[in-house]
């Protein structure tokens, strides 16, 4: 598994080479991967589809704007070429494509199996949190959107991700990140209605 898993790391560096700016980064590749064989460790899962789901859950995310097709289905065929070049047998394959094309929640599709809801859970942790605040706001300065940008994508879609997680390891961790981007919204929030009042 290790070993399969360090082919398709390198795989992945080169492809999101050029991915150096915003929130989907190749750290952020390497973070959900991290979370989901934590997480796929203390539940059973299989470890190799979900770690090579992990590894090429956004390989397809720098061709999305100029194919107007969603990174979610690029990288579940960018996948397919790839896994069968590798020691994945056809089943095995069908399974990481499953699960990548679905952990994608604003898309409103939903997991069908373990192995996609952890995938999904880490996904959705990374952008909570600590990290989470630095990638939103990283991603309003590179798309300048500015503050109210990131404001408004806290209050549509960070602050809500701790009600959508499907796995309970998950779920106790998006509590503690919860805190940590809610503080820092209604702090950014006050400092900026307080500025305001002072002009």
């Amino acid at each position: 598994m290790e070993s399969s898993h360090r082919l398709i790391e390198e795989f992945v560096v080169t492809s999101l080479e050029g991915a150096n700016k915003g929130a989907h980064t190749l750290d952020h590749t390497r973070r959900v991967y991290a979370l989901s064989i934590r997480i796929g460790r203390e539940l059973g899962a299989d470890l190799k589809i979900l770690g090579a789901a992990a590894l090429l859950h956004d390989i397809g995310r720098p061709l999305e704007s100029e194919r107007g097709v969603s990174h979610s289905k690029l990288s579940g065929e960018m996948a397919r070429d790839i896994l069968s070049r590798l020691d994945f047998r056809e089943a095995e394959i069908e399974r990481v494509v499953d699960a990548i094309r679905t952990h994608r929640f604003s898309e409103h599709l939903e997991p069908n199996s373990l192995e996609g809801e952890i995938l999904s859970d880490a996904d959705k942790l990374d952008a909570m949190g600590a990290i989470g605040v630095f990638r939103a706001v990283a991603q309003a300065e590179n798309t300048g959107v500015g503050m109210d940008g990131f404001l408004s994508h806290a209050d549509q879609k960070l602050l809500k991700l701790r009600d959508l997680m499907y796995t309970i390891p998950a779920r106790r961790e998006a509590e503690n990140r919860h805190r940590t981007l809610d503080t820092f919204v209604k702090q950014l929030k006050r400092e900026l209605t307080s500025n305001h009042r002072l002009r």
